[in-house]
């Protein structure tokens, strides 16, 4: 048995930066012999192992044999005698396919550490295609490395991949993982990756325009990005509450009329209240233009101290609240 630490946290290494997780991979032993030596089995069809006492994840190294569309169709095989380079092949890219033994020797068939040098995303085998999700990483590795190049081959594999249906058999929970972390990144190398290279359907329908960013929170990148393609992007993808309440309430200020009636505006300030208050300035912190006036009105209606209006039994509450709130709309205009 012999164990290897392998990809990403390799890559790091040599860019000389700190690698946030690091992977194991287990070369010449077998699902039980893992279990005797006290490693916890996590997964079935994909078994991965907690190393006892660091508790850092342990790959059997395996074969796979794609059985259908998307990537859950895939037959492993996990037998002793599957090679590291065996192993190595079917990895995404070439950066990513390099390993490191106890003694520190690479093992680098593919020749990731010159790619890396030169700034190269180069995808290691056909085994590429066989997961559509690694198309979203190449875009996902560019906004993490905007420095970095795709060459000309793995240019041809995101096209190819483009033109099948692979993309829509995956859950949008992997697509969104790729997602959040391109958007604490630069979100706009991701975002150019998918649309020149014709990845789009069906989870970034809608894109046809990349926004300048404004701002690096990933929530308000977000609503920039559906702001720029008229709130038709992405619609298919179940993106976290958080992302979704920031976008209604983007969607809701980009619409306002500052020079509309009365009427308007009481119906536009109405459902404003202290749960929203806060996502509220925040948000206008991005619309100078009405931030004022808007910050001034909802704030002031939110915190009315509406209680003696309450207790009066013969006043209709709906009919006050709206008189309060026109008076506080005709103080700021």
């Amino acid at each position: 048995m012999k164990i290897y630490k392998v990809g990403g946290a390799i890559r790091d290494e040599l860019l000389g930066i700190n690698p946030k997780d690091t992977d194991w991979l287990v070369v010449g032993s077998s699902i039980d012999e893992m279990v005797d030596l006290g490693y916890k089995q996590v997964g079935k069809d994909f078994p991965v192992f907690l190393h006892p006492e660091t508790n850092e994840e342990y790959a059997l190294a395996r074969k796979e044999i794609k059985s259908g569309q998307g990537h859950r169709d895939f037959k492993f095989i996990f037998s002793p005698d599957v090679t590291i380079e065996e192993d190595l092949s079917r990895r995404d890219l070439t950066i990513n396919a390099i390993a490191k033994d106890d003694n520190g020797r690479l093992i680098d068939p593919f020749n990731g550490q010159t790619d890396l040098k030169n700034k190269v995303f180069k995808h290691v085998s056909d085994a590429f295609y066989e997961d559509p999700l690694r198309a979203l990483r190449v875009a996902r590795f560019k906004a993490q490395m905007p420095e970095f190049q795709i060459h000309n081959s793995t240019k041809e594999a995101l096209k190819t991949i483009s033109k099948t249906d692979e993309l829509s058999c995956l859950s949008s929970e992997r697509v969104w993982a790729e997602v959040v972390k391109s958007l604490n990144n630069n979100f706009e190398e991701f975002l150019t990756v998918i649309k020149d290279y014709g990845l789009t359907r069906p989870w970034f329908s809608g894109l046809v325009t990349i926004p300048n960013f404004i701002s690096d929170i990933p929530e308000i990148k977000w609503c920039e990005t559906a702001e720029a393609n008229n709130f038709k992007f992405a619609q298919n993808l179940k993106i976290p509450k958080s992302f979704s309440n920031q976008l209604l309430m983007w969607q809701k200020f980009s619409e306002y009329k500052i020079n509309e009636g009365i009427n308007y505006k009481i119906n536009f300030f109405s459902d404003f209240s202290n749960n929203n208050l806060q996502s509220a300035k925040i948000t206008l912190q991005f619309f100078p233009l009405i931030k004022a006036e808007c910050i001034a009105i909802i704030e002031e209606y939110v915190n009315f101290n509406f209680g003696e209006i309450f207790m009066q039994k013969n006043n209709d509450i709906d009919t006050a609240k709206i008189d309060v709130l026109k008076k506080i709309i005709k103080k700021y205009e």
